[in-house]
């Protein structure tokens, strides 16, 4: 990537002045901080080109190199704040570690998976969290109401994905990224319904971003039960995303009703 290239990509992830001093109080899960202003980052685009094999390996790793820390500058300047792991919550709304598929996290499998092949990458890095929802109907057969996908982290929402329908051989359907800065993770919310947060919001751990849904190639087929996927993946120094293993966080993670 030539300089005039990384000059452009600087010129379009510039921080909106019009930023929120603070978050609000935990005491309140579904507080979302809304950017005012049209999008100030291309992460959501960046994201999208990697999904679709629109943009060499490595050019995406130059570019990623740029964005990340922009991302982590605007999450601070708009007021993000400090949540440890130990702060996080289970992403599905009253649920907990017992709705995840297969025995002790084994349907976990990063053998594969590259974040930089899209949506042709192998493997399965994630954990598939499963609804009581034996119509396929994405709503719960106690409630009879659709399940609520919480934020498990604080964090930036860094792309977003709201169209979706049958004919689409997207795999993730309907999902959203949230890049944390102060744990340097990047975290995965797919096959879900309706979406409630765009790229640009500040989430905390409880923020309602989602509902639980079907989309995805293989999640709408009528062989596969209703569930969220859900993966995690750390930055490493070279700003590398890399899944990680995390059904032992999971299952320490609080449940909120």
């Amino acid at each position: 990537m030539n300089r005039i290239v990384c000059i452009f990509i600087l010129s379009m992830i510039g921080c909106s002045s019009r930023e929120n001093s603070h978050l609000e109080s935990r005491k309140v899960p579904n507080a979302v901080i809304k950017d005012t202003a049209d999008t100030y980052v291309d992460f959501n685009s960046f994201n999208t080109r990697i999904r679709d094999g629109l943009i060499s390996k490595d050019s995406a790793l130059i570019m990623i190199k740029v964005l990340l820390p922009q991302l982590k500058n605007c999450f601070r300047r708009k007021g993000g704040q400090k949540f440890d792991r130990g702060n996080w919550v289970f992403p599905l709304q009253g649920y907990n570690y017992k709705a995840i598929g297969g025995i002790n996290g084994n349907g976990y499998s990063a053998a594969g998976y590259d974040y930089f092949s899209g949506n042709k990458h192998g493997g399965h890095p994630a954990y598939d969290i499963f609804i009581r929802d034996s119509n396929h109907n994405c709503m719960d057969i106690a409630t009879k109401k659709r399940v609520n996908v919480l934020s498990a982290s604080g964090g930036i929402v860094v792309s977003v994905e709201n169209s979706w329908d049958s004919n689409s051989t997207l795999r993730g359907g309907k999902y959203i990224w949230i890049y944390d800065p102060y744990s340097s993770s990047m975290l995965y919310y797919a096959h879900n319904s309706d979406i409630f947060v765009r790229s640009g919001d500040i989430v905390i751990p409880g923020t309602k971003i989602a509902t639980v849904g079907r989309s995805g190639f293989s999640a709408f087929k009528k062989r596969s039960p209703t569930h969220l996927h859900f993966m995690v993946m750390n930055i490493d120094s070279q700003f590398y995303p890399r899944p990680v293993k995390f059904y032992k966080e999971l299952m320490e993670m609080r449940s909120l009703k």
